[in-house]
């Protein structure tokens, strides 16, 4: 019989991946369809309802049928965890294969879908806007103006609505032009909701003319996002804000539901740290609602992850991600540029000695080798709707369960659904996705409408 030698099997590997990525494994365009859409998104009744919790549970009835069709149903925020209050065994629930999530031969499709809703573009944001959208600079201190794009929803006679704002924030080191983003914000403006794209420190436009404003991964960015809810609630025809981050993004959506409503005395800021923070003015922010899609909880493992050089034919999602912070330290000219995150870290808006390990404090939301962790959510005011998926194949789905283990907090609520690969919602159940993020900022239907009754 004849055996293939090592080469030639590597080869055949290679002309499939090649093939594979181009057809399919690409950022891809997935617009809102609004037939499909007004159908999953049908009214929820909520008269008997008090938390964002048990808004999901009613809502998910009626958008599960836009769900494709799996063995293995989604995950609500209660069944993360068993009646003991333990976090439920992820693997075992969706019977994932843990070693093979970054394998197309087992994970083709979470691949696949985390692909298609990827931008792995550095380069600053140089297409023009979205129709219906217009460059803005929001300012943020004397120093500091963020690059963003505004677009506002309009009434059948063409003036201005008033309406709540949904602000959108990159992944990491992303920008406004990628495609998930405009995708997401024209749908939106089209559902009648005003939108703010936005270009965080150290990204997009706002690097272009603030090169000396360097990315802290949310240490300082979070202040930045109050501050920015803050300026857009003094706009005319702008009523409350909300926020929708994505993968790093989403870890930053997060904090900002903490920073708003942390309490007094909470040690996950050091003092010395503190120092580099802005005092803020009383207030609630983003009282719209929070979406976090696929946080990466569990940061700093991947940190120790990409230390070492990953190849791309055993870890394609870990190689493109070192391959992306690689390029980003080559555009900063930082010296030996690695893709290490933790080596690039270093070089971060915060620079005391130990400003490395208070900064990982600030965004830890679990704990890791020792060092503990404080609620973050657990202070959150408005509603907050994790969603993740178990096929995702960078942030492990086993960190959601481990996260509502701790967090009591019913204004909080969570879905894991069976596939969807990380942030890839949207090529994975586009209807089903747009419906969700619609029916949550529903002003008349959402989570937020019986914040009045309920603990937010």
């Amino acid at each position: 019989m004849h055996r293939f030698s090592k080469q030639a099997s590597w080869a055949i590997v290679a002309a499939i991946y090649l093939t594979c990525s181009g057809c399919f494994f690409a950022e891809r365009s997935f617009p809102m369809d609004p037939k499909s859409a007004l159908r999953a998104a049908a009214p929820v009744d909520l008269s008997d309802s008090r938390t964002t919790r048990q808004w999901l549970v009613a809502t998910h009835e009626t958008l599960k049928p836009a769900l494709p069709k799996h063995p293995k149903p989604a995950l609500l925020t209660e069944q993360l965890t068993d009646p003991q209050g333990e976090p439920v065994d992820m693997v075992q629930r969706f019977a994932i294969r843990t070693w093979g999530l970054e394998s197309i031969w087992t994970n083709f499709l979470g691949l696949c879908y985390s692909a298609q809703a990827s931008s792995t573009r550095t380069e600053s944001s140089v297409h023009a806007p979205p129709p219906g959208f217009a460059d803005v600079w929001v300012p943020i201190s004397d120093d500091l103006q963020l690059a963003g794009r505004l677009g506002l929803a309009r009434t059948v006679d063409g003036q201005v609505a008033d309406a709540d704002c949904i602000v959108i924030l990159p992944g990491i080191h992303g920008g406004q032009d990628a495609l998930r983003t405009r995708d997401l914000a024209t749908a939106l403006e089209q559902s009648g909701f005003h939108v703010l794209t936005l270009d965080l420190r150290g990204q997009g436009q706002t690097e272009a003319r603030y090169p000396t404003c360097k990315y802290a991964w949310g240490v300082l960015e979070t202040d930045d996002l109050l501050i920015v809810s803050d300026w857009l609630t003094r706009q005319p025809h702008i009523r409350r804000t909300g926020l929708v981050g994505y993968s790093w993004g989403a870890n930053q959506a997060l904090l900002v539901a903490w920073r708003d409503g942390r309490p007094e005395g909470d040690t996950s800021i050091t003092a010395e740290l503190a120092k580099h923070l802005r005092p803020l003015p009383p207030g609630r922010r983003y009282q719209a609602g929070i979406i976090a899609f696929s946080p990466i909880l569990r940061f700093e493992d991947l940190m120790d992850e990409l230390v070492r050089r990953q190849l791309v034919f055993v870890h394609p999602v870990r190689a493109g991600l070192q391959r992306t912070v690689r390029e980003w330290m080559v555009q900063e000219k930082y010296p030996h540029p690695d893709g290490s995150i933790r080596n690039l870290i270093q070089y971060s808006a915060v620079q005391y000695p130990g400003s490395g390990d208070d900064s990982l404090q600030f965004l830890r939301f679990l704990p890791c080798k020792g060092q503990a962790a404080f609620d973050k959510l657990g202070p959150a005011r408005m509603p907050v709707l994790i969603v993740h998926a178990a096929d995702d194949p960078i942030a492990p789905a086993q960190t959601i369960a481990d996260l509502f283990a701790r967090v009591h907090n019913p204004g909080v609520a969570a879905i894991v659904l069976p596939s969807g690969g990380h942030i890839g919602f949207g090529p994975y159940a586009t209807a089903w996705y747009y419906s969700l993020i619609r029916s949550f900022f529903d002003p008349g239907h959402g989570p937020r409408s019986c914040a009045s009754v309920g603990r937010i």
